[in-house]
């Protein structure tokens, strides 16, 4: 989403640059308008398959981005060089928080876009011990002193934009962005190829239903499978194709926990090559979003969505209409949902039609326009 508004600025004449990490050892790959800092922390967290550090250094590492006073040296060393109007911060991890107040001694407007929990969530998802933190502004303590001081560096931002109505609230019902503008600005589709549109739909063999995403119990992983499990014992044959990455001792546990499943792991795969062979989506998270972009992806593709009730993702789907809820962590209800939605003959693809019809609204467009115009009512106010 940052790249995609970063393209569409550039593409109308501004200049636009951008900051981001790159790990402390890794070769300089600068690019015209890209500038890569390295990070200076206990550790680089992004290396997929090291050995997890330990419990004190992930806390060290946590309470170090809160404020880390070598990125914030870096990070005003580059606004100062290049002479900025405004700032648009994505997601701070890394850099940490404590830039903004740096941010506003150079006397620069800064517009914050919230993606994730981080600035809430050292583990940036607000899930803990099998269920979700932070409901009617309650934390786990270790989120709330890793995370106490980003509260109030959030007094520097100008303006913040949530990808949903959800996510803005949430911070704001936590204390944060007390001084700041708040708008929603949806995520947008990429421009894509559309399958054509179809008026018939025929169903030959059994419902089958898809998964994309993270695969773990934070994503809703077990739900599914035991609601598969339901509608197995019941005597309705149901074909599950699920895609993405996740713990292979997990994933091997599942495997042996539900034998009789009709399941096909796709593992890691670019979403449209799965939509051709799904009936539908299932998005059982168990855990909060922010907005559920999938939900977008599946509904280009026609494809209708069953999603747990909770977070961003229910200002995505039109109940009955483009798609329908269930309760989280209900594996029962989720079988009901499923069940019930498949004994109207052509139920699924009618709702497929509707959900495409509802994402052609969120374009880039779109977008770019609603935070162009956000820039420059910052711009004009600071000035």
């Amino acid at each position: 989403m940052a790249k995609q508004l970063v393209d569409g600025l550039r593409d109308q004449g501004l200049d636009v640059f951008v900051l981001t990490l790159r790990a402390p050892q890794a070769p300089v790959a600068d690019e015209a308008h890209i500038h890569r800092v390295p990070l200076q922390n206990m550790y680089w967290p992004y290396e997929r398959g090291q050995k997890p550090p330990s419990l004190l250094r992930r806390l060290v590492w946590h309470a170090l981005d809160t404020s880390n006073p070598w990125m914030v040296q870096q990070v005003g060393q580059w606004a100062r060089e290049k002479n900025l109007d405004i700032i648009n911060t994505h997601n701070l991890q890394g850099f940490s928080s404590g830039i903004w107040p740096a941010l506003q001694t150079l006397n620069l407007p800064i517009v914050h876009v919230l993606h994730d929990f981080s600035l809430l969530c050292p583990r940036t998802v607000l899930y803990k011990n099998g269920r979700v933190c932070g409901q009617h502004e309650r934390r786990c303590s270790e989120c709330r002193w890793l995370t106490a001081p980003r509260a109030k560096h959030t007094d520097s931002v100008c303006a913040v934009v949530g990808v949903s109505q959800f996510i803005l609230q949430l911070h704001l019902e936590h204390g944060l962005f007390r001084q700041a503008r708040g708008q929603v600005i949806y995520n947008a589709l990429n421009p894509q190829k559309n399958p054509p549109h179809t008026t018939k739909w025929e169903r030959t063999g059994p419902l089958t239903l898809g998964f994309l995403g993270r695969l773990d119990q934070a994503k809703g992983l077990d739900v599914l499978l035991a609601a598969a499990d339901i509608l197995r014992l019941k005597g309705f044959p149901v074909q599950w194709v699920l895609a993405g990455k996740g713990p292979s001792q997990d994933i091997e546990r599942w495997q042996t926990q539900y034998p009789m499943l009709d399941l096909q792991w796709r593992g890691y795969i670019e979403p449209d090559t799965l939509w051709p062979d799904v009936d539908a989506l299932v998005f059982p998270s168990n855990s909060y979003e922010a907005l559920g972009n999938v939900i977008l992806e599946a509904a280009s593709a026609a494809k209708a969505c069953v999603a747990s009730r909770h977070g961003g993702s229910v200002e995505l789907i039109e109940e009955g209409v483009s798609g329908a809820f269930f309760e989280p962590g209900n594996a029962h209800d989720l079988a009901r949902v499923i069940f019930e939605l498949d004994q109207e003959h052509g139920r699924w693809h009618a709702m497929g039609l509707q959900a495409r019809q509802k994402a052609q609204a969120f374009t880039a467009q779109r977008r770019l326009k609603q935070f162009t115009d956000l820039f420059e009512a910052v711009h004009a106010h600071r000035s």
